[in-house]
C-alpha cells in the first residue's frame, strides 16, 4: 500500500486536492446508477430542492464554495473522478435562480447568501 508522498500517492487521482475536507452530506440523485457528486450536476439538483426546503438547497450550493472544498487557488471541485476538470459555469445560475425561488416563496431575498456566493464565485473565477 502506498504511503503519502511516495510517487504512487503523488499520481494518485485528485491528489494535488490534498486539502480538501469532504464531511458534509452532498446531495445526489441516485446512490446506485449516480455514485458519485458532481459541482454542476448539484447546481441543478438545488434548483429542484429549492421548491421543497430552499434553506437546503442554498446550503448544497454554498458546500461547493466553501473553503473546505475548493482548490486554494481558487477552483471548485468539478467532480469525483477528476476534481481540477473545468466545471460549466452553472453555479452563478442556479445562484439567482434560488434568490428568486427565495424572493417569490418568502417575499424577502436573502442577501447574505447572495453575497457568500458572490464573493466565492468570484475568487473561483480570479484564481483567489
Amino acid at each position: 500500500m502506498p504511503t503519502r508522498g511516495t510517487l504512487a500517492t503523488a499520481n494518485a487521482r485528485n491528489s494535488e486536492w490534498f486539502h480538501m475536507l469532504s464531511r458534509d452530506i452532498i446531495s445526489m440523485p441516485d446512490k446506485w446508477e449516480y455514485p458519485w457528486y458532481a459541482a454542476w450536476d448539484l447546481a441543478f439538483h438545488a434548483l429542484a430542492l429549492a421548491i421543497v426546503d430552499p434553506d437546503f438547497a442554498k446550503q448544497q450550493m454554498a458546500l461547493m464554495l466553501d473553503g473546505l472544498h475548493m482548490h486554494p487557488n481558487g477552483q471548485m471541485p468539478a467532480y469525483e473522478w477528476n476534481f481540477s476538470d473545468v466545471n460549466p459555469p452553472v453555479h452563478a445560475f442556479a445562484t439567482l435562480f434560488l434568490h428568486r425561488t427565495d424572493l417569490a416563496r418568502r417575499g424577502e431575498a436573502d442577501i447574505d447568501f447572495l453575497k457568500s456566493a458572490f464573493k466565492q464565485a468570484t475568487a473561483e473565477l480570479t484564481g483567489g
